[in-house]
């Protein structure tokens, strides 16, 4: 079943109201502070290509990308389900299933090694046994290569999934191009999460770790 792409754009200055119903990463006793530098720690994120521009995101524009995504998911596809690819996966991920009212299951997939990205990804834990028979939808942060991305679809549709499609908050201009996505860049982009540890401040109630992700 071809799924409908949609590329939203994300609209600067204050969202209307039909755009975000409402803020679904931001905790209600955070107060956000504007992000003065980038993180001076490595986030693990594949930087071997280089970069001409970084694009940084707040939580407060995540949000907005959230919602604006979230609405064009609804526009074509309903899932039961949604499976957050940790690390950045599982913000992405957690956020889309409150704006969607589905289930939300972080699962974890590594790499075997960084040389040069020719190894393969592989799956460290499983997929949920309770993606069963449900419409699932497979979320990343950034869609590139798209090599984890087919790796999720294919364990969960291993598992018995009836249906999946795959979203990304981010995804490359010249690289995979999930079904779903917010925002087409080249630029390297900065998360909100980058900055600190917010695996267990509450957002999502659910620490990676933890969950089996």
């Amino acid at each position: 079943m071809a799924t409908k792409r949609a590329t939203p754009k994300v609209t600067k200055g204050k969202p209307s109201q039909k755009q975000v119903e409402k803020l679904v990463s931001i905790p209600s006793d955070v107060v956000l502070a504007p992000q003065v530098e980038a993180p001076r720690h490595a986030t693990g994120r594949d930087q071997s290509r280089a970069r001409s521009q970084v694009q940084e995101l707040t939580w407060a524009q995540f949000d907005r990308a959230v919602q604006t995504l979230a609405l064009a998911i609804r526009q074509s596809y309903s899932p039961a389900a949604v499976v957050g690819v940790a690390h950045g996966g599982v913000f992405v991920g957690g956020a889309l299933s409150s704006a969607l009212g589905a289930e939300f299951f972080p699962v974890r997939i590594s790499r075997r090694s960084r040389d040069k990205g020719q190894a393969k990804p592989k799956l460290s834990g499983e997929m949920p046994r309770e993606l069963k028979g449900k419409r699932v939808l497979i979320v990343d942060d950034v869609a590139s290569s798209g090599d984890t991305l087919a790796l999720a679809v294919a364990l969960a549709r291993k598992v018995g999934a009836r249906e999946v499609s795959t979203a990304a908050l981010v995804s490359r201009p010249d690289g995979f191009e999930p079904d779903f996505f917010a925002l087409s860049t080249d630029s390297l982009v900065i998360f909100p999460w980058d900055y600190e540890d917010v695996a267990e401040d509450g957002r999502f109630d659910v620490d990676p770790d933890k969950a089996g992700a």
